[in-house]
């Protein structure tokens, strides 16, 4: 794609292939994670430890529903636990197992390798321009009337290598 083409994206559809991009890059990194992808939950997590569902729905822009499915993946994963609030039953804390905090180190590293890759050969005053417009983008954004989007959670599949030795 040319510098000119990307120019005249309107800023969702830039947002959004830098999104699609980075987060390649970060899947490639972190392959062997037992995730599904879900490394800016756990991020989340292990920097809220014990915080409810309804905070990471509520900080990560997730639907409940969605967050519901995340949360059973990764409880099944052996990421995460859920306990019940005793106060209020419908409730739930949500913790990072040790197997949890254990890869969230690795995802937390793969982000900031990500992130110092990216910012290459741009200045720290740009980086904060960078970070202080993406916020103010986001804040305008949260003003206007919104529509829940729904995205669905789907599974990867990791590519495995095919045996071609039972074909003729």
């Amino acid at each position: 794609m040319t510098n000119d083409n990307y120019k005249k994206f309107a800023i969702g559809t830039k947002t959004l292939i830098l999104s699609k991009l980075y987060f390649s890059a970060l899947s490639k990194k972190l392959e062997n994670i037992d995730s599904e992808r879900y490394f800016s939950i756990l991020q989340f997590i292990s920097e809220h430890n014990g915080c409810t569902q309804q905070y990471i729905c509520n900080n990560l822009s997730i639907d409940k529903t969605a967050m519901v499915k995340v949360i059973d993946y990764l409880i099944k994963t052996g990421l995460i636990d859920r306990n019940v609030n005793p106060d209020e039953r419908r409730e739930h804390f949500i913790f990072l197992t040790k197997k949890g905090q254990k890869q969230t180190i690795e995802i937390d590293h793969a982000f900031k390798e990500i992130d110092s890759k990216i910012f290459e050969n741009i200045s720290k005053e740009d980086q904060a321009t960078f970070n202080k417009v993406i916020c103010s983008l986001s804040k305008n954004l949260q003003m206007l009337p919104l529509t829940d989007l729904f995205f669905t959670i789907k599974k990867t599949e990791r590519k495995k290598k095919k045996n071609f030795s039972n074909k003729i």
